[in-house]
C-alpha cells in the first residue's frame, strides 16, 4: 500500500504545484472555462491545499491515516467532478479526472483489504519448550545425585 500512497501523494503534489504556478493551464481542460481575477487566487489556494494533502498523506510506518486521508479526498473529488460534469459541463479532461479519482479510490481500497488479510509477520522470539512442571513429590523420587544443583 505504501507504493500506491506514494504515487497518490506525488500525483496530488504535482497537481497542486501546477495550480499554484499557473491555474489556467489546468482549469481550461478540466472545465472548458476561463479563470481570471479571484478565481486564479482561489486556484492557487487549492494548489497549496493539494501540496499540503500530499505531505500529510505521505506514508510512513503507519499507513492507515494517510490511507483514509487520500481515500476521502479521492472519493469526494470524484463525486464533485461528476456533479460538475452532469450539471454544469465538462472540458476534455474532466471525465478522465473522474476516472482517475475513481480508479485510485478502488486501488486504495483493494490495497487496504489485501494488507488487512495478510498474515501477521512472525516475531523473532524464542518460546520456551513446554516442559512438564515438577512437584516436590516428583523431586523426592529422583536419585540424590540428580537433585543436586551443583555440578
Amino acid at each position: 500500500m505504501k507504493k500506491l500512497l506514494t504515487l497518490a501523494a506525488v500525483t496530488e503534489a504535482l497537481t497542486g504545484l501546477i495550480l499554484l504556478l499557473y491555474p489556467p493551464i489546468l482549469i481550461w481542460p478540466l472545465f472548458d472555462s476561463e479563470i481570471t481575477g479571484p478565481g486564479v487566487l482561489i486556484g492557487r489556494l487549492a494548489g497549496i491545499s493539494l501540496i499540503a494533502l500530499a505531505v500529510a498523506c505521505w506514508p510512513d510506518r503507519n499507513t492507515l491515516r494517510p490511507f483514509f486521508g487520500m481515500l476521502t479526498y479521492n472519493l469526494l473529488a470524484m463525486l464533485y467532478l461528476v456533479y460538475i460534469g452532469v450539471n454544469i459541463g465538462a472540458g476534455t479532461l474532466l471525465w478522465p479526472a473522474v476516472a482517475f479519482h475513481a480508479g485510485l479510490s478502488v486501488l486504495l481500497v483493494l490495497a487496504w483489504r489485501k494488507e488487512r488479510q495478510a498474515p501477521e509477520p512472525k516475531t523473532n522470539t524464542i518460546q520456551a519448550p513446554n516442559w512438564p512442571k515438577l512437584t516436590p513429590a516428583d523431586v523426592s523420587v529422583l536419585p540424590v545425585e540428580a537433585r543436586s544443583t551443583e555440578h
